[in-house]
């Protein structure tokens, strides 16, 4: 009997374990999913950061009328990466709509100013900018 209850307090304390790295690992991508978040903040200009000249994207979306995925992350990322040009394409955040031609459309804003929007077919390129 007292190896069964060995066995029972090995299976308990495995168990427990389990439970507490489970947790811990859920605590980290909480942790890092706002980490990135904060962090895309300040670099669309929402907090401190670099910024791209006080270009500021508020709104992306990639797709058709009934499958559009939100492609805001990946747009800033471009401006950044390629001096305001962002790319039309599948990869901003997947095909939402196979076999479909999809745009693009972007709406930004530059420090102090009314947001503008812009829209883009697959494909094709535009330059954010917030000079006049």
């Amino acid at each position: 009997m007292n190896i069964h209850k060995q066995h029972i307090m090995r299976i308990a304390a495995v168990l427990a374990l389990t439970a507490a790295s489970t947790s811990v690992f859920a605590q980290s991508a909480d942790y890092r999913r706002g980490y990135e978040d904060g962090y895309a903040a300040a670099l669309d200009g929402r907090g401190p950061g670099p910024g791209r000249g006080g270009l500021h994207i508020v709104e992306a979306n990639y797709g058709v009328r009934g499958s559009v995925c939100n492609a805001r992350r990946s747009v800033r990322d471009q401006v950044e990466r390629n001096r305001g040009v962002v790319v039309a394409n599948d990869r901003l955040c997947g095909d939402s709509a196979p076999g479909k031609v999809k745009r693009l459309q972007i709406v930004y804003r530059c420090d102090g100013s009314e947001p503008l929007r812009v829209v883009a077919r697959q494909g094709d390129s535009l330059r954010l900018s917030c000079r006049r």
